[in-house]
């Protein structure tokens, strides 16, 4: 059994990014049967009381066996240390930059990854660092990236653009942003393929840690916002451990960075899911954490790219999704989701 929920993210004010991401996870560990909670991301700041409300209604408990911080921006990170203070947390995965470099002043949004560490071990959290290869739960989740040679390189990436940012002084315009309904933009029929393999992300989000579930042989992969080359990477350390995706395929797929052009190109969607050539359609599911606010997210060229590749696509677009196996317990109130169709595609796509 498994639920896999994606709560809603809504950034309405100019102090960022709009999206976020904030997932719990309730599923059987087969070598006991016991149920485990676990907790990849936590959204913004004012996000912790509905995730851990979320936990302890629907999954009525307190106790999350495993939380992940997939890397340390804002609307993935800073929910988590208020979400600990009101859970009882057992153990923390997260990368400590400290840990690596001395000097790490001009880490981005290191106030907030600083008060989760801190909190953390207030409340006897037991921390971990997530590379390529640690594993809970007798396996059934494996961290497939990024390894710590991968992580440190991209970490010096990090600290050399802040301290270069840090030696100019840039005006930067606020640009008001309204909210998009995505069913109001279906297309007539599926476009050609636009999505291209030259999108580019940054070295923070390719740091992300790319998380493999697998419950009742469903492979489910979390992906944070991580871009083309850490998914590569990932994907051939799922080779490694399971073989080809063709012979294993993943069942679940989080598309990265709230559905970002940027972070997937049709190569590596050929790997992971397969080629359009041939679908398997409505097998595969791929979920996207977008805010209404945001309307570049998600990017009708990824969605597209899914749906041509046989997935349903969701969104959470300002509701809670729950992904869940056919013998999850019900929930009253709750409603089969409208998945999202084909989309029209304009030049401005993110």
């Amino acid at each position: 059994m498994y639920e896999v929920d994606f709560l809603p993210v809504e950034n309405e004010n100019q102090d960022g990014g709009k999206s976020g991401d904030a997932i719990t996870v309730r599923f059987t560990v087969e070598s006991t049967q016991r149920l485990a909670v676990v907790v990849i991301d936590g959204g913004r700041g004012y996000t912790s009381e509905d995730l851990a409300g979320h936990v302890e209604k629907h999954y009525q408990t307190r106790q999350v066996d495993l939380m992940i911080s997939t890397h340390p921006d804002a609307d993935h990170l800073d929910g988590l240390a208020g979400a600990i203070d009101l859970l009882d947390v057992r153990q923390l995965m997260i990368h400590q930059p400290g840990l690596h470099r001395q000097d790490i002043a001009d880490f981005s949004n290191l106030e907030s990854l600083e008060k989760l560490l801190a909190t953390a071990r207030a409340n006897r959290v037991s921390l971990v660092e997530p590379f390529a290869g640690t594993s809970r739960f007798d396996g059934q989740l494996t961290v497939l990236g990024p390894t710590r040679s991968y992580y440190e390189t991209l970490l010096d990436q990090q600290l050399r653009e802040a301290r270069s940012a840090a030696l100019s002084v840039a005006a930067r315009e606020s640009v008001r942003q309204t909210g998009v309904n995505l069913l109001e933009h279906s297309a007539a029929s599926l476009p050609t393929e636009t999505l291209s393999d030259d999108g580019e992300t940054s070295p923070r989000n390719n740091s992300s840690v790319i998380t493999l579930l697998t419950v009742d042989g469903e492979r489910m992969l979390f992906t944070g916002d991580a871009g083309i080359p850490a998914l590569e990477a990932a994907a051939a350390r799922y080779e490694d451990l399971h073989g080809s995706f063709q012979l294993q395929p993943l069942r679940f797929l989080q598309a990265p960075h709230h559905g970002s052009r940027r972070n997937l190109g049709p190569t590596v969607l050929d790997r992971l899911i397969g080629p359009p050539s041939a679908p398997h359609p409505g097998t595969r599911t791929a979920m996207i954490s977008s805010a209404k606010a945001a309307p570049k997210h998600p990017s009708p060229k990824v969605v597209n790219a899914l749906i041509r590749r046989g997935c349903v696509v969701v969104a959470t677009e300002g509701g809670t999704i729950c992904h869940h196996s056919p013998d999850a317990p019900s929930r009253a109130g709750w409603y089969p989701v409208t998945p999202l169709p084909a989309l029209v595609e304009t030049g401005d796509d993110d």
